[in-house]
């Protein structure tokens, strides 16, 4: 029989595991802004009860992110300055963000590849993140790393850039101790967890979003031009998507130009693929989501006409399997 999950049980022992493993050493939390890095701070601070100070929370910005609406819905802010804001109401923290995007861009300079793209982001991730335990002179590092994300990179079906021991990479290549305290738990557990540890609800209905980003967003080369495209196309669908059945939905920018008219003359313009799918509770499955024919007309529309150089959106109804969630 199954054993019962039983939340609180679970919070307890891993603030037990996180607390012995760090002894009076300090603790670096690798922050996304997600819902999973969010919960990895919580079970942090509460394993440093005594001295919360032991606990950095870090955010790398990639250059790859997205940036969220207001709740004006008119007046984009960026992934970094939410979370910044969070970190600051919630903790009356100040969140040390780096600025690493250079980095990210240069790392993946005519990389096409799907597979060696996210080898290439988890490597320049890892080094950033040694380089900072020892800026800040700590030893631990947290990360958000969950079951599916495992089970998918043991199977060979994709590399997540948060697992190492699993890919047959040891840590301490990287001068890291890492620890994974939500390794064993699907997203339906997280986010229960996240309820108990009082994480606010938004956070439990944010669309999922992959550490690398748009780097796996964008089919072929990572550009910034390329970038700002998919996060314009991102803000349209998110912004126009609400319904929490949804489990993800995206857009992805394909990689060849196709023929397109504008004023009356063809030229080369680019494609956006549409991702919106219903996912299982492990998040190792999933089926497309029939979105009215209303909505997705007016999210083409609005694709089409605000973000430059698309014309032609295409909606992928894939199941997974055979396809992944995310293309790259």
């Amino acid at each position: 029989m199954m054993e019962k999950f039983e939340p609180k049980k679970f919070i307890s022992k891993k603030i037990q595991e996180l607390r012995t493993q760090s002894g009076e050493r300090k603790i670096l939390v690798a922050v996304s802004g997600g819902l999973k890095s969010l919960v990895c701070f919580e079970i942090a601070r509460n394993a440093k009860i005594k001295d919360q100070s032991q606990v950095i929370p870090l955010m790398i910005d990639t250059g790859m992110l997205r940036t969220t609406l207001d709740k004006n819905h008119n007046i984009p802010q960026t992934e970094v300055k939410q979370t910044e804001v969070y970190f600051k109401k919630r903790y009356d923290l100040n969140l040390d963000v780096w600025d690493e995007g250079e980095r990210f861009l240069a790392a993946l300079k005519g990389i096409v590849d799907p597979v060696e793209k996210r080898k290439v982001f988890r490597d320049t991730f890892y080094r950033i993140m040694s380089q900072a335990l020892r800026s800040y002179s700590a030893d631990v590092l947290v990360v958000g790393t969950t079951i599916s994300d495992i089970i998918e990179t043991q199977k060979g079906i994709k590399i997540h850039f948060n697992v190492l021991h699993e890919a047959g990479i040891n840590p301490m290549m990287y001068g890291l101790q890492v620890s994974e305290p939500l390794k064993e738990l699907t997203r339906t557990r997280v986010k229960m967890i996240a309820k108990i540890l009082g994480i606010p609800k938004k956070y439990l209905s944010t669309q999922p979003f992959p550490g690398p980003g748009f780097a796996i967003r964008i089919i072929g080369e990572v550009t910034r031009e390329k970038i700002e495209k998919i996060r314009m196309a991102t803000n349209i669908v998110e912004s126009e998507l609400k319904n929490p059945r949804l489990s993800q939905c995206f857009p992805v920018l394909l990689a060849d130009k196709v023929i397109g008219i504008q004023n009356d003359t063809g030229f080369l313009g680019d494609t956006i693929a549409l991702r919106i799918v219903e996912t299982s509770k492990d998040s190792l499955e999933a089926k497309p989501y029939k979105l009215s024919w209303v909505k997705i007309e007016k999210i083409v529309r609005r694709i089409i006409n605000e973000v430059p150089g698309v014309v032609r959106v295409v909606y992928d109804v894939t199941p997974k399997p055979p396809g992944t969630i995310e293309f790259v």
